[in-house]
């Protein structure tokens, strides 16, 4: 049998996704994300106008990534003693904190340890605020509201960088007003996880647990490899844009989130209707498809068509892999397991930037973005395999 394939029929349980604790939970999600997105327009130019350089730029994001991975196994696994409410609040008021200072602190070191405190409450914020999607998910359709969670962060980066950009470019605001606009996010997103009221949950069976869940193994594996394409895409779609003279990388970004937000909810409910497999390895496919075109693309139109692919397959893939991942977790495991989820996810962005940033000095845009989609499409041999293997 499949690794993905239930044992028996999942009883899909008939209690509403929307309540207004989801819906709480969903604002906050949405707010954070946006406070997070707003500065990719604005951060850049920040740090040169201070003093530094490209390299101070990179190093900046790189800082931040690693600040949000690196205390996530230990989170995970005190999660259930200390809650998922009470972490989800530390991460956002870690993070909104370090927000202030950069509004009043206009300085490149204090810039580095701003942005390392606000890495460390993103990290705490994205281990809590998932956790708790699945304790507030009816039974049998975690797959269902992961999807609807997910739709907060493509909706925000359709809207916050452009905003962000707008903002800096049209009209000329100065960096304290950008960054003042990220922290008033940052406190939405508080007031909404003040609403939220963290389900009760059996203690009983509370024990030791090991930093690293096996459990989510394989879902982690996959998630590494579609993550690891979408840091190149971030980092280095602009520049393929610039050196093919395709004005329309932005609407790349626009179209693959807008098809995202749809494709998520509504492949995660399918997803827990006819299994997860049966969902995530035709995402990758689509989504293996949308970078080969990337890496042929020389007009706007098919860059465009391209976002819309990545986006159906990328965002269909994500919601089923990430219930893939729930399913193999008994509760008192969800803070591990999804640290581990979470932390391959964002792993794989900073692999994949640094991989494809050094690989750029030998090879050109065609031939990188062609071993995207070999990367991309490696999950689905890795299944084939497990299953031969299997069977």
């Amino acid at each position: 049998m499949a690794p993905s394939s239930p044992k028996a029929p999942v009883q899909v349980g008939a209690e509403k996704i929307l309540t207004a604790n989801f819906m709480a939970l969903l604002g906050a999600v949405f707010f954070l994300f946006f406070a997070l997105d707003f500065y990719i327009p604005v951060l850049p130019f920040y740090v040169l106008d201070i003093g530094g350089g490209e390299a101070a730029v990179g190093l900046l994001m790189g800082l931040f990534t690693f600040c949000s991975v690196i205390l996530r196994p230990f989170q995970g696994r005190d999660l259930n003693r200390r809650g998922r409410k009470r972490l989800l609040l530390t991460g956002i008021i870690l993070y909104a904190a370090a927000a202030v200072g950069l509004i009043f602190l206009p300085s490149l070191p204090l810039l580095f340890i701003f942005r390392a405190v606000q890495g460390f409450g993103w990290g705490a914020f994205l281990l809590a605020f998932n956790t708790l999607t699945l304790d507030l998910a009816p039974p049998g359709r975690s797959g269902e509201a992961l999807g609807l969670m997910g739709t907060a962060p493509p909706l925000s980066l359709a809207v916050a960088p452009f905003l962000g950009e707008h903002l800096r470019i049209s009209t000329g605001a100065g960096y304290p007003l950008l960054f003042s606009i990220a922290f008033a996010a940052a406190v939405l997103a508080l007031v909404m996880a003040l609403l939220v009221k963290e389900p009760l949950r059996d203690k009983s069976g509370d024990k030791k647990i090991p930093l690293l869940s096996q459990k989510v193994f394989f879902p982690s594996l996959i998630i590494f490899f579609m993550t690891f394409n979408l840091g190149c895409i971030l980092t280095f779609l602009p520049l393929l844009g610039d050196v093919r003279d395709i004005e329309a990388v932005g609407y790349f970004f626009t179209v693959f989130a807008l098809t995202a937000t749809v494709f998520r909810p509504t492949f995660g409910r399918i997803s827990d209707r006819i299994g997860r497999s049966r969902v995530f390895i035709p995402g990758l496919i689509v989504a293996s498809a949308a970078l080969i075109m990337i890496a042929l693309a020389t007009t706007a139109t098919q860059l465009i068509l391209s976002g819309f692919f990545f986006g159906a397959g990328f965002g269909s893939a994500h919601s089923s892999v990430m219930a893939l991942a729930a399913d193999r977790l008994p509760v008192m495991e969800r803070g591990v397991g999804m640290a581990t989820f979470t932390g391959a996810f964002d792993l794989g962005i900073v692999v994949g930037a640094s991989t494809i940033g050094i690989l750029l000095k030998w090879f050109d845009f065609t031939a990188v973005f062609y071993l995207c989609a070999a990367v991309m499409f490696a999950p689905v041999i890795i299944y084939g395999l497990k299953k031969r293997i299997k069977a």
